[in-house]
């Protein structure tokens, strides 16, 4: 588990692998998937190999309570190795964790582990919880929501997005760099809740609801200030050309030949440029209902249209 990752992502991560399986098989799948994604298996030993300090505590843990067996880690470079060299113990966990075919070799795939453990629910989730802290990333939900599976192979991809389908979590699927890597992406805030809350990241779960709740507040105001603004400039539009075809007709005809009901709507109108209808006629005497002011300006704007049509 290593990249460029968001801080949010290594909160989730961190919670997962703070997770201890509630029983064996479980933690047997777990044990898979760690092999699977950062183990190296040769013909004397088993060798896991990871950077995080994290995924080494939890592999020794593992190893221990569902195996009794005790490793010693080296550390070299910020890489941590930790072996098992007894074959008998080897062939236990091989043997435990399915990699063995009917011959007895070593037959995995990188992130791929044998659809036999993760028949039950509880040990989809813990598949779940181990494939995330390898080949997953979140996004700080208030910069995005987006979270995704990078696999190696399409098989992998599918047993992933198999997973996620039974507990109702669809998955959308891409590739990146020509093919290389398959991806198992969730775009949706409330199936990547869905998603932290499978795999039992409460903490996380919180937080992220609480950010997506902020972001769609935060989303909602914007748009509202947003559309405050277009209707204040569709006022200010409206109101300059209603001006405009004022000054055109007393040009042409003077204001004082409009009929009466218009010559008053017509002066509030240029006297005041920047309010809005139901101002507008309040501020006449005797004062006008919104629709009235409207309805006088549009006779107004259909008069100075018949002008122009006259002068052109």
């Amino acid at each position: 588990m290593s990249g460029n990752v968001s801080s949010f992502s290594m909160e989730v991560k961190d919670e997962l692998l703070k997770n201890t399986p509630r029983a064996r098989h479980c933690a047997i799948t777990q044990t898979a998937v760690i092999i699977a994604g950062a183990g190296r298996i040769t013909p004397d030993s088993l060798i896991v190999e990871t950077d995080n300090i994290r995924i080494k505590e939890k592999y020794f843990t593992l190893l221990k309570k569902t195996f009794n067996i005790n490793v010693d880690a080296f550390e070299e470079k910020g890489f941590f190795a930790l072996p098992v060299t007894e074959k008998d113990k080897v062939l236990e966990i091989l043997q435990a964790v399915k990699i063995l075919d009917a011959k007895g070799m070593p037959n995995y795939y990188k992130g791929i582990i044998p659809d036999v453990l993760i028949k039950a629910s509880c040990c989809k989730r813990e598949f779940l919880k181990c494939a995330f802290v390898f080949f997953g990333t979140i996004t700080d939900p208030e910069k995005g929501m987006h979270l995704e599976f990078t696999c190696s192979c399409e098989e992998h991809a599918n047993q992933i997005e198999r997973t996620l389908e039974y507990f109702n979590i669809k998955a959308r699927r891409s590739t990146r760099r020509e093919g290389k890597y398959h991806l198992v992406y969730l775009k949706d805030g409330e199936q990547i809740a869905d998603f932290l809350r499978v795999v039992e990241a409460n903490v996380a779960t919180m937080k992220y609801e609480d950010k997506l709740i902020y972001r769609e507040i935060a989303n909602h105001i914007n748009r509202t200030n947003n559309c405050e603004v277009a209707n204040s400039q569709k006022k200010i539009d409206a109101a300059l050309k209603q001006i405009e075809d004022i000054n055109y007709l007393n040009e042409c005809i003077g204001l004082s030949n409009l009929p009466e009901t218009l010559q008053g709507v017509a002066i509030a109108r240029l006297e005041n440029p920047d309010v809005g209808l139901q101002e507008l006629g309040e501020l006449m005497k005797p004062p006008l209902g919104k629709s009235g002011v409207n309805h006088r300006l549009r006779k107004i704007s259909e008069l100075a249209q018949k002008q122009r049509a006259k002068d052109a």
